[in-house]
């Protein structure tokens, strides 16, 4: 099967052409300092998060029975297990590089120094 060419060039296609002409291409964008949404988060939304943890703080035979069910979840998979245990106690941090011991061995010689004053020569 022979690949289709395109019919426009790259930036040439009416819906591109119409969305820089609605502000969205470069150099139409928000002014610096202007924001996306001036008027914020309508008043009484609220986000899923926010929902789940009121739900679970009004019911605590609902935490039992989904802790439970996460718990067992985890014991028969792996990836559910570092999940489970990545939400409740943290990503392991990883050591950016090497591991172990380093000794360093500084040595001092201060016979090419200049001297910054005549009298320390």
């Amino acid at each position: 099967m022979e690949k289709q060419k395109a019919k426009y060039p790259p930036g040439k296609h009416p819906n591109s052409l119409a969305n820089l002409a609605k502000g969205r291409g470069e150099g139409n964008g928000f002014k610096p300092g202007q924001s996306g949404n001036p008027a914020g988060r309508p008043p009484g939304i609220k986000y899923v998060s926010e929902a789940l943890r009121d739900l679970l703080a009004s019911d605590e035979a609902l935490v039992d029975k989904l802790a439970r069910k996460l718990a067992n979840r985890a014991l028969n998979n792996s990836y559910d297990l570092n999940i489970l245990l990545d939400r409740t106690e943290g990503k392991v941090t990883q050591p950016i590089g090497g591991g172990g011991e380093i000794t360093l061995r500084v040595v001092y010689d201060d016979s090419d120094r200049i001297p910054s004053t005549p009298a320390e020569s």
